[in-house]
Parts: C-alpha cells; structure tokens; sequence
C-alpha cells in the first residue's frame, strides 16, 4: 500500500469521524483503527496501490476457485467412469456363472442319466437349473435397468427423467444381488444332488 493511500484513509477516517459529530476519539478505538489499518497495509507491497492489490487477490482467488471446482468435476467424472465399469462387471460376472453353472449342469445330467443313482439327484439338479436360469434373466433384467437407469439420470424422460433413473439404478443392483443370490441357492442344490445329502 502506498502511503499516501494511508494517509488519504486516516483523513477520511478523521473527516467522517467529525461529520458524524465526534469531537474526541478514544485511545483504544485509535489503537483499533491503527491495527486495521497496518493489516491493510501488510497485504499489499509497498508502492502498489491497495486497489491494484485486491484485484489481484481476487484474480488469484477466483483462479484457484476455478482450479478447485475443475479438479471437483474431473474426480466425479472418474468416479463415474469407475461405476459404470464395476457395474458392468458385476453385470457380466453375474450373467457368466449363472449362464456358465446351467451349461455345466446340462453336461452333468446327461452323465447322470444314466447312473443308477439318476432317480434321487434329478429332482435337485432340475431346481439347481432352474435357479440358475432364473439367475440368467434376472442379470438380464438387470441390464435392461442400467439401460433405463442411465437413459433417465441423461434426462431422455423428460420431467420423470431423474425418477425413473433412480427406479431403474435400483432396479439393477437388485437384478444383480438376485442374481448372485439364485447361483449360490442352485449351487447348492447341485451339490446336494451330487453328494445325495
């Protein structure tokens, strides 16, 4: 701050001081006003102007603003990024060991059918199927909800957009606890019918 910008503030200080009808100033206020005004003074280099110096504050202020809320927006886009990947692999996982069991199981009845031990473990082995089937379409489903889900939070719905995007993100994580939840019942099912137990 130059100082014959502080000396212009103490003038103006002292002639509003007298218009509001002061005549006597106490010290401690004197003490105060000094204090504030060597603040004033510590923030900006000597022969620069305290406007200049505040412009520049504020530059520098509104910079790393705009800084923070850049790095703000690049971490949701990469949370983002790192959802959708998850999710898609929870999709396929769970449409690949449900898909994958209820293959394994055909090829495993044929060799059972003809043991002698087929009467006992078909009826088990027929539900595993059936639960990992179920497991198949309910991944499936699951995917059609991401496509709803994702349509929605991109406001394709018009007023329901956010709505239904949030129906359908719900949607699809069940699809796919569901469907985790049916291979581990037909998983052990089949196991059950295999062991007889």
């Amino acid at each position: 701050m130059k100082s014959s910008e502080v000396i212009q503030v103490l003038r103006g200080a002292i002639a509003a001081t007298r218009e509001a009808g002061v005549e006597h100033v106490s010290i401690g206020d004197l003490e105060a006003f000094a204090t504030r005004l060597a603040e004033t003074a510590a923030r900006t280099p000597e022969d620069v102007a305290a406007g200049e110096a505040a412009m520049e504050a504020y530059r520098a202020e509104l910079s790393a603003w705009v800084s923070a809320r850049q790095q703000r927006h690049e971490y949701n886009l990469e949370m983002l990024r790192s959802v959708i990947t998850v999710g898609q692999s929870a999709l396929k996982s769970a449409l690949l060991i449900n898909g994958g069991a209820a293959a394994a199981l055909l090829a495993f009845i044929g060799s059972v059918w003809s043991s002698s031990n087929a009467a006992a473990a078909l009826p088990s082995i027929s539900a595993a199927m059936i639960y990992y089937v179920h497991g198949v379409l309910s991944a499936a489903v699951a995917a059609g909800a991401t496509y709803f889900s994702q349509a929605g939070y991109g406001g394709e719905f018009g007023k329901l957009s956010v709505s239904i995007g949030r129906v359908g993100h719900v949607f699809a994580i069940l699809g796919v606890l569901i469907s985790y939840i049916l291979f581990g019942c037909g998983s052990w099912l089949a196991f059950v019918g295999v062991t007889g137990g």
